[in-house]
């Protein structure tokens, strides 16, 4: 075997497996990159390397911002899917068997394509040359490259084009730029087990239209969120999502148009196999699917106008008439001659109609019917409307999981949103167990909307509305009318930040509490380089840095954060107004600090030091060491603590004792 070259291997492989949905599309010869002739003459030993290499660079692509989800996966199954692979006789007798099967695909891979061959050949005594584009495309469809399309073609004669469509304007945002926000986006769904937003700004729960002040008001909330999230994956795809949203929603109208422009390229991509369907088999664009597929690029991020127009250029690529009502067509195309009327028609015409108006299992029984009349013919129309109903299904089941698990978190906003989908698309698939009809649970979560918006009216002519504007979002949580108003009302930042070490030489950062009421503080340490990281965060208004580097106190940086919103950054050093005295909720008091703290050497030769101390208290004990350093030798929530790290002999050193409770540390104590 050649030797294995990484980026090839992305190329060629994980590219390919992507597109094609995922691993469990693909088999172990092709996702370990061993050729079946290969496989027939490879030792164990060479099958050995070669899975531990590509195994080794799945490992470190694991945070590749496009197949990051991908190599996750594959790496989770690894041990199952090589298995095969490093025994010789399994080897040689999967070979025999996954040859079959993509023989079996191959011949699935060129069925599109030749049932579009045969239709326009029927039609025209030949291809038209203008269709060549769109065979390529309907090739793409079953995963055929522009090569293979071609040499299909070669057996047929070529005939002169109708028409010629004009090529369409360039777009100011980049395919390039359009396609990587697409899987930004497809990724964030799959790793919050919910549907991809349909757009930037679907991410940000906005409709098209929203004034550019509400765009920036959610971006940063956003932003808030995300710097509250771990170190995960799911924290890298937002971050680069909101540098997206920056770029693209909130550099003003210009730029915004231009991406919209481009999602309505996402959106064409998308429906145009949707289209040929429907065209295949009425050889128009019927009123009824062009105002489903209306809909359905609406519910893709677009607006009326763009959708409309996605849809008559599709048709005008197709040579169709667009019909918008019984006899209105939009395009002056004249439709092509109809073939004589075939049996499975009359089924597949009625499965597109329930298709239409969301009876998604009626419309997989007609498709079931049209398929067993049709026999051997018409398979090209039927398999493209079942494959639409697959889909619709698959995506009427994830939008009832997402319904479900905002439900029961009581995000209702949220479920409203999954459950219109559900009730205009699929309005015959039941949820999952526990669950009412999409019917009665749409109209349990709209009320609770309605309940949770009118009482943040009523609160915002109240003495407090933070505090009950934040009982509400207890109550809803997420609830957008709640957090808009919210985020309106100032958030105060903490007051002035001071850094000591103590004796144990842990940095102490602490600071003035914010005036407003019910927040926590985000703190966070500059490094050397001039970067920040964020330490921790606490209810209290002090915290203990044990991570700092030794010698001098590095600059913090402290927020207030509620909600989901955050303030200004405080940083020590900077001189800043007295902040007045916090009104609102009681001040925490000092707590008694530890006493009767004592040292004993035990038998072993470890430590036994004890105390005594406010009840309930964390106590944090401390060791100072023969060159005068501290160190910190455990908490507890007990009253004694054996030290058994110090050295056999000599005399006991000295301990240090503090205790913690309800975000307050009380003075040190320390061994006599």
């Amino acid at each position: 075997m050649s030797p294995f070259d990484g980026n090839d291997y992305r190329k060629r492989v994980l590219a390919a497996v992507h597109r094609r949905g995922g691993p469990d599309f693909s088999d172990a010869f092709e996702l370990y990159d061993i050729t079946l002739e290969e496989a027939d003459r490879l030792t164990d030993v060479d099958a050995a390397a070669q899975v531990v290499e590509v195994w080794g660079f799945w490992q470190r692509q694991r945070d590749h911002p496009k197949y990051g989800s991908l190599v996750t996966l594959l790496v989770e199954s690894h041990e199952e899917r090589s298995a095969a692979l490093l025994d010789g006789r399994r080897r040689r007798a999967l070979v025999d068997r996954i040859r079959a099967t993509r023989d079996e695909r191959d011949a699935a891979r060129y069925e599109l394509l030749d049932g579009a061959i045969r239709r326009l050949v029927d039609r025209h005594r030949g291809l038209p040359r203008d269709k060549i584009d769109g065979l390529i495309e309907i090739g793409a469809l079953g995963g055929l490259s522009a090569a293979e399309v071609q040499a299909r073609l070669r057996h047929h004669r070529l005939v002169d084009p109708v028409a010629v469509t004009a090529p369409a304007a360039g777009a100011v945002v980049s395919a390039h730029r359009r396609r990587q926000v697409r899987d930004l986006l497809d990724e964030f769904g799959r790793l919050n087990e919910a549907p991809p937003p349909a757009t930037l700004l679907s991410l940000l729960g906005l409709e098209i239209g929203a004034p550019e002040d509400e765009i920036a008001q959610r971006a940063e909330s956003w932003r808030v969120r995300c710097r509250e999230l771990p170190p995960l994956r799911i924290r890298a795809v937002a971050d680069e999502l909101l540098v997206h949203v920056r770029d693209l929603l909130e550099s003003g109208p210009p730029m915004l148009d231009a991406y919209l422009d481009a999602v309505a390229e996402d959106v064409t991509e998308r429906l145009r196999p949707r289209a040929r369907a429907a065209v295949l088999v009425e050889d128009r664009l019927v009123a009824d699917d062009y105002q489903h597929l209306c809909d359905e690029a609406r519910a893709l991020g677009l607006d009326d106008g763009r959708a409309r127009a996605v849809l008559v250029s599709i048709a005008a690529e197709f040579g169709v008439v667009v019909e918008t009502g019984p006899a209105r067509p939009v395009s002056s195309l004249q439709p092509p001659h109809a073939p004589a009327g075939r049996a499975w028609e009359k089924p597949l015409r009625a499965a597109r109609a329930a298709l239409r108006r969301g009876a998604l299992r009626e419309a997989r029984r007609l498709v079931e019917q049209a398929r067993v009349v049709a026999g051997a013919g018409g398979t090209t129309p039927i398999r493209a409307v079942a494959d639409e109903i697959a889909e619709a299904l698959a995506q009427a089941e994830l939008r009832w999981r997402a319904a479900a698990t905002a439900l029961a978190a009581r995000r209702f906003a949220e479920a409203v949103e999954h459950l219109e989908y559900v009730c205009r698309t699929a309005v015959d698939v039941a949820g999952p167990v526990g669950l009412r009809s999409a019917e009665a649970e749409l109209a349990r979560a709209q009320g609770e909307v309605a309940e949770a918006d009118r009482q943040v009216e009523t609160v915002l002519a109240g003495p407090d509305p933070a505090a009950a504007l934040l009982a509400i979002l207890r109550s809803w949580p997420q609830h957008p009318s709640a957090v808009a108003a919210l985020a309106g009302i100032p958030l105060r930042p903490p007051g002035a930040v001071s850094v000591t070490r103590d004796r144990t030489d842990v940095v102490v950062v602490s600071w003035q509490p914010s005036p407003t009421a019910d927040v926590t503080y985000r703190v966070s340490r500059r490094g050397a380089d001039g970067s920040w990281r964020v330490i921790g965060r606490t209810a209290a208004s002090r915290m203990d840095d044990g991570g700092a580097p030794r010698g001098g106190a590095p600059q913090y940086a402290v927020a207030a954060v509620q909600a989901g919103r955050a303030s200004e950054e405080v940083r020590s050093g900077d001189a800043h107004e007295a902040v007045p005295p916090q009104v609102a909720g009681p001040t925490r008091g000092a707590i008694r600090a530890p006493a009767d703290v004592a040292a004993e050497r035990a038998s072993g030769g470890s430590v036994i030091v004890s105390w005594t101390g406010p009840a309930g208290a964390e106590f944090k004990v401390s060791r100072c060491a023969a060159d005068g350093r501290w160190r910190v030798i455990g908490r507890t929530r007990g009253v004694s603590i054996e030290d058994g790290g110090v050295a056999g002999s000599g005399g006991t050193p000295v301990y240090a004792v503090s205790a913690r409770l309800d975000g307050v540390t009380s003075a040190e104590t320390y061994s006599s």
